[in-house]
Order: structure tokens, then sequence, then C-alpha cells
């Protein structure tokens, strides 16, 4: 008897605490992560001048490690072995170009937070040349559909699709070289995902992960993309390359 109440209480509560839609607050999100938009265009050229950078590059990327509550608006990003895998696999190619000679996870555990010039000398102290800092948060918007009436019913709670979870993780990543103030702007990236399916079988965590790989993705994507146009810039600025 006392079970029956249980899940009934369950169900009660899935039905009606997220009736509806709540959206992303971007603006709260931008703000954890002390973005200033509108960002310069990933296109815009380069400022090489006293850069004292050379192909091929040793590269350290270091993933943040924020420590704030986890609220109704923005959530911190837990970054896993495999999420930090699946950005140097990204990578990989640029090593094949004579970009990058290795890219490697910076880790340090004097290192918290988001301490630029701490992170750079980390980087020097580990003979990387440039590093990728790397930062995150994370939104969860779950609300019911039309389909939630089943929930009425105890096999409507586990059948019924009534229930979605959508997960925004908005990524950034800026390139600082460690020897030298040479840095590129602020890359902004996110990673939307959407589960639908019965209230007591949806995971935010999977909605949350499927984001996630889609943000890295993207920034890798951008990262890949920036690195080559550094490439192109220092080679042409070479003096035997005119």
């Amino acid at each position: 008897m006392q079970e029956s109440k249980a899940v009934w209480s369950l169900i009660l509560l899935v039905a009606t605490g997220c009736a509806s839609s709540q959206g992303f607050d971007r603006t709260a999100m931008s703000k954890a992560l002390h973005v200033d938009p509108p960002s310069i265009s990933a296109g815009q050229p380069i400022e090489i001048q006293d850069i004292h950078l050379s192909t091929p590059l040793r590269l350290g990327v270091f993933f943040v490690d924020r420590d704030f509550p986890n609220g109704p608006s923005i959530r911190k990003v837990e970054w896993m072995t495999m999420d930090k895998g699946q950005l140097l696999r990204q990578l990989a190619p640029l090593q094949n170009e004579q970009i990058l000679a290795d890219a490697f996870v910076l880790m340090d555990a004097t290192m918290r937070g988001e301490n630029i010039p701490v992170i750079r000398q980390a980087g020097a102290r580990y003979g990387a040349d440039v590093v990728l800092i790397v930062d995150g948060t994370a939104a969860i918007d779950r609300y019911n559909n039309r389909n939630a009436w089943w929930y009425s019913t105890l096999i409507g709670a586990y059948l019924a699709s009534g229930t979605e979870s959508d997960g925004l993780v908005m990524v950034t990543g800026s390139l600082w070289a460690v020897r030298s103030e040479w840095h590129t702007p602020i890359q902004t990236v996110e990673g939307v995902s959407k589960m639908v399916g019965s209230a007591v079988l949806v995971e935010d965590s999977t909605a949350l992960q499927e984001a996630k790989e889609r943000a890295i993705q993207a920034l890798g994507m951008r990262t890949v993309d920036r690195l080559r146009l550094l490439a192109e810039e220092l080679h042409r600025a070479k003096p035997n390359s005119r």
C-alpha cells in the first residue's frame, strides 16, 4: 500500500512539476562565462606581430573546472575523460598537416577556475607553445507535452512519451601563447539536444551529455580552422616566404 502511494506521488510530481517549457537563459549563461557579445568573427585576420611562434606547435588544452551551484537557469559542466578525448581526436588531423607537433590535456592540481596568467605559466612548464582554454556551462529545460495526460494512469508514467528534456551546453574556447601576449578572441559555440519519453525514463543527464558532445564537436571545428589560419599567417610572415 505504501509503495503504491509512493508511485502515485511520483506520477503526480512529474505530471505537474514541469508542465510547460521555460526555455534557456542564454544571457545568464554568457554572463557566467564572461562572454561579451558580439564576439569577433572567426574569419577576421590574426595579428601575428611579436607572436614568437613557429609551426609545428605544441598545444596544451585546459578544461576549466568551475565551482558554482546548480540553479534553475544554469548548471556546472562536468568535463569527463571522454569529453577531453573527443576534442583531442578532432585536433589530430593538424599533426598530419605539420601544424601541431602534439596536443595534450593540461592537468595541474594547483589550477582551478580561469586564471589565464597561471594557466599560461603551467603551459610553459609542460612545454606548450599555445594553450587552448575551454570553459562551459549548461542548462536543462524539462517539460510535459500533450501526451502527459496519460500520466494519470500508472502504466502511462512508464509508457507515454509525455516528457521532453531539452539540453543546452554553451562552451567557450580561446587560444593563448605562453611566451607572448598573443591570443585569439573568445569563440562561443553551443550544443543542443532533445530527449522525449516517459517521465520515469527520460534522463536529463543523457540530454546534457549529448548536448555537450555536440558543443565539443563545434568547438573542435572552430579551433582547427583557427589554427590553420594561424599557420598560414606564420608562413606568410617568414622572410624567405616572400
